[in-house]
């Protein structure tokens, strides 16, 4: 390529990288994070156990390495909705993030659990004999008498557009169900 039309290539591409730039730190300043929308039908789909239950407790620690830190949290399975969670049995659900000794390690979309708090976890199975939560803050879901709340507040969800069609962006902050209903729909999607 001769000087020339290098130079005449960038003039030309600079605009589109600096609209690139400006797009890319305006979506930084508006702290958006990008998840895809999981349907209970999907969330049954990719997790290995389903349960209703009570959390526990919840305990922060360190890595091995003093790297990251971790949250275990306890939760007394009260109904089996898929896999092997037994009724009575409490699991440890294990997930990245948390606060220690000062230092919190924090991200968009991840779970928070409480002591005492009813919930429905959408799960696969860990390294040992835990679990893991699927699709982040969209595999926890609260419960309160027969109503179930899926929380989605500070996440910009992206729904599949359909074949041919670009995805598109949903505005959902919480989405209510019944227990009756939820049970529905995981059965279905298995």
């Amino acid at each position: 390529m001769t000087p020339q039309r290098s130079s005449a290539l960038r003039r030309r591409l600079r605009p589109l990288f600096l609209g690139f730039a400006v797009w890319l730190a305006g979506a930084g300043v508006a702290g958006a994070t990008l998840m895809k929308y999981f349907e209970v039908e999907e969330l049954a789909r990719l997790a290995t156990d389903v349960f209703r239950g009570q959390v526990v407790a919840t305990e922060t620690y360190w890595d091995a390495g003093r790297t990251r830190i971790y949250t275990a949290v306890r939760v007394r399975v009260d109904e089996t909705l898929k896999g092997a969670a037994a009724p009575g049995e409490t699991v440890t659900v294990t997930q990245l993030g948390g606060e220690k000794d000062g230092v919190l390690l924090d991200f968009v979309g991840r779970p928070r659990f409480a002591a005492g708090e009813s919930v429905v976890l959408f799960t696969r199975r860990g390294r040992g004999a835990d679990y893991l939560v699927v699709g982040l803050r969209q595999g926890k879901m609260r419960l309160a008498g027969d109503q179930v709340e899926r929380d989605f507040s500070g996440l910009t969800l992206i729904a599949d557009g359909g074949p041919g069609r670009p995805p598109r962006p949903l505005q959902l902050a919480r989405q209510s169900l019944t227990l009756g209903e939820l049970r529905r729909r995981i059965a279905r999607a298995r």
